[in-house]
């Protein structure tokens, strides 16, 4: 993620607890977070123990000043709710409670910490102010407890690098496609990310005006990477000219994604720009085709989560047998994607003709489709985890069969009775727990498939 997560890190106690295992844990836990965060995060760490109001400000005020995104409140021992109070009524920044074991335990000796009681005590507290917070229970060394604090990170990480993107439109939605309209306002309101529009003329214009040179440059680089031998003539340029204009308007139009009517008018034109979209993807820019913002909307997440091409993509068929569903799209994967072994191709545009597709399996491996949907205003997110398999393309355009968990018949109803919109964004990546997280923040149901 380019934006990453401001963390700030404190370690508290109440005045009548000794100090020596919070000023233990304050360099103890303080040096194992600057060495073990995720890479999405950086870290503030006030440098002394909070124990008075005078510490609780002096802390708020160095978070506020560095700007600290979100708190990790660790607890050396038990900590009375004026300090997490004081801190979300002072940065209104979400929490992270955290409380380790106790140390140790001694028949005749007192608690030196208690910090699970307080973390409880003060989560409560918290709650009745209308404070977000989330209890972390364990110690720095448990797998469980990384694992935890990590995918919670991850998923602030992500919410807060969503805020104040642009997502770009060239052009609106296909014909009759009516599930590829979208609300604007409640995207700015959902995710904090606004939408401007390029009409598709300014392409058309663009790829006309580009000089030769660079064009017939940009076809041999094609083709002596792909097979073009069997585009229609006039296809390959209309690919080149088409990828050097996407390449110079999405940073020209700050866009940080975006998705494009790719028909009518673009097939019209002989233009389609399915494996355009695809060799973009390998770089970075991400358009999702058909006009479809909410699959777009999925797909900004799960490659914000792991850096990754995402493939939009219609479900086409089942196999009750091996228990598999098959993703299938006109050809806009990512060759990074591809499984070259049964081949690639760069043709025709397997429908209609009229553009440029890549022909080819998709590769193996762990998979997380998403689809977000907005239904009378409240987005949910739809989640389906699976293993993409070794796929033989039986049909034109790009595919991979997807093995699952659910039973596929029992999971085509459920798309049904939910009113799930026919793209999935892909990642292969097992990123489902994630995705649910950040959307569990932005208060959007999750659906698991």
């Amino acid at each position: 993620m380019k934006r990453k997560l401001n963390v700030g890190f404190l370690v508290t106690l109440s005045g009548r607890w000794p100090r020596e295992l919070p000023e233990r844990r304050l360099a103890d836990y303080g040096a194992w977070m600057k060495e073990n965060l995720p890479a999405c995060c950086t870290l503030t760490a006030f440098d002394k123990v909070v124990c008075t109001r005078a510490d609780m400000e002096e802390c708020a005020d160095a978070f506020a000043a560095a700007g600290v995104d979100l708190v990790i409140q660790l607890y050396g021992a038990f900590t009375g709710d004026d300090i997490a109070c004081g801190l979300a009524d002072r940065l209104g920044k979400p929490m992270i409670l955290w409380a380790p074991r106790e140390e140790q335990w001694v028949r005749q000796d007192r608690l030196y910490a208690n910090a699970l009681c307080c973390a409880t005590m003060n989560g409560a507290a918290l709650k009745r102010i209308g404070a977000p917070a989330r209890i972390l229970y364990g110690n720095k060394e448990e797998e469980r407890v990384q694992n935890e604090l990590f995918e919670e990170l991850t998923a602030q990480a992500l919410v807060r690098a969503m805020k104040g993107m642009t997502f770009g439109l060239f052009g609106y939605r296909p014909t009759a496609f009516y599930n590829c309209a979208f609300d604007e306002t409640v995207i700015r309101r959902t995710f904090g990310i606004d939408m401007e529009e390029t009409d598709l003329k300014v392409v058309f214009d663009r790829m006309a005006a580009l000089p030769w040179s660079e064009v017939e440059a940009e076809m041999k680089r094609v083709s002596d990477t792909w097979d073009v031998s069997a585009l229609p003539d006039g296809h390959l340029e209309n690919h080149a000219r088409l990828y050097l204009v996407l390449k110079e308007l999405m940073p020209e139009q700050k866009y940080d994604y975006a998705a494009i009517k790719c028909w009518p008018e673009m097939g019209n034109l002989h233009t389609t720009p399915c494996a355009v979209l695809g060799r973009l993807a390998d770089e970075g820019l991400s358009i999702a085709c058909e006009g479809d913002v909410d699959a777009g909307l999925a797909g900004v997440m799960q490659n914000q989560l792991t850096g990754t091409p995402t493939f939009v993509t219609d479900l086409i068929n089942l196999d009750e047998t091996e228990n598999t569903v098959t993703f299938w799209h006109c050809g806009n994967a990512a060759p990074s994607l591809h499984d070259t072994r049964d081949g690639v191709t760069m043709c025709n545009h397997p429908l209609l003709g009229q553009g440029t597709a890549f022909w080819c399996a998709l590769k193996e491996g762990p998979v997380t489709a998403a689809r977000l949907t907005n239904i009378d205003g409240q987005y949910r997110l739809f989640l389906l985890s699976g293993t993409g398999v070794q796929t033989v393309r039986n049909t034109r355009g790009c595919m991979v069969n997807v093995k699952v968990e659910t039973p596929v018949l029992e999971l085509v109803q459920k798309i049904a009775d939910s009113g799930m919109a026919h793209h999935y964004s892909l990642v292969w990546a097992d990123v489902a727990d994630q995705l649910a997280r950040a959307a569990e923040i932005l208060n959007i149901p999750v659906i698991r498939l």
